[in-house]
């Protein structure tokens, strides 16, 4: 058994990575195989540095990929809720990547946006309340250098922007929008740490990992890595995964 003494920071974890890797086991199987070719595409893509489209293309995808296999390190510690979250993230570095797929003419001003995100934070800056942090802000900038970046007026994009340029507004409004709810810790999403009886009393709360109920999870997953793939082709003018039969797969364990 697992000594739990110290949450989800126990170690060793195998037991319950075993338990969930022997549940999913389909799911994980169609998963695994597909990431290893996402893998094997990022490692040959030729990305053009001077080439806006295919820098970001490059980075977004290696982004989706990444919290996409983070999403799965979780769920096999049997934390479903933070995988989501995590794959919440992908889905912000997916709609980006599909987008400048769809609109190759986004490349540039999604580039130039840090600069908007930059005003963002200058912004937030100097609504700090707190004198401690004012005075180690002071030390590395000025309130006017501040000002002038929170004055910048370069264009910003919005998540739902973003969705809609990739044509994916309806991901927008379903998983993104379901997987919302664990990464803002919304009240109806917190039921999860609930144990009740057989009248529905609340009888105490729990922590500790959950391996039921995981399928939408693993299928979220597998559909962000598919969608990236196709995107990421798009951009490079390549076809390294073959999307057809995965997702022929996954209507399969889905249906």
């Amino acid at each position: 058994m697992t000594d739990f003494a110290q949450g989800f920071l126990s170690e060793p974890f195998d037991e319950v990575r075993s338990a969930v890797r022997n549940q999913y086991a389909n799911w994980r199987d169609v998963l695994m195989s597909l990431n290893e070719q996402c893998v094997a595409t990022q490692h040959e893509l030729r990305v053009n540095v001077d080439m806006p489209r295919e820098l970001l293309g490059g980075t977004l995808f290696a982004r989706t990929l990444a919290s996409s296999q983070a999403a799965v390190i979780l769920l096999e510690h049997g934390l479903p809720a933070q995988a989501k979250a995590v794959l919440r993230s992908a889905l912000e570095s997916l709609f980006a990547l599909a987008a400048i797929e769809a609109k190759p003419e986004l490349a540039l001003p999604l580039a130039q946006s840090q600069e908007a995100n930059k005003r963002s934070m200058a912004d937030k800056m100097l609504q700090w309340r707190s004198p401690e942090l004012k005075a180690s802000l002071s030390a590395q900038v000025s309130e006017a250098e501040l000002r002038e970046m929170a004055s910048n007026r370069t264009r910003d994009f919005n998540t739902a922007q973003l969705a809609e340029a990739a044509g994916m507004m309806d991901w927008y409004l379903s998983m993104y929008a379901l997987l919302s709810f664990p990464a803002h810790a919304n009240v109806s999403d917190l039921v999860a740490h609930l144990v009740t009886d057989d009248q529905g009393n609340i009888t105490e709360l729990k922590n500790e990992p959950e391996v039921e109920g995981q399928e939408s999870v693993w299928a979220f997953a597998i559909e962000i890595q598919m969608r990236a793939a196709r995107a990421v082709g798009g951009i490079f003018g390549i076809n390294t995964v073959d999307l057809q039969t995965y997702a022929k797969t996954l209507n399969g364990l889905v249906a």
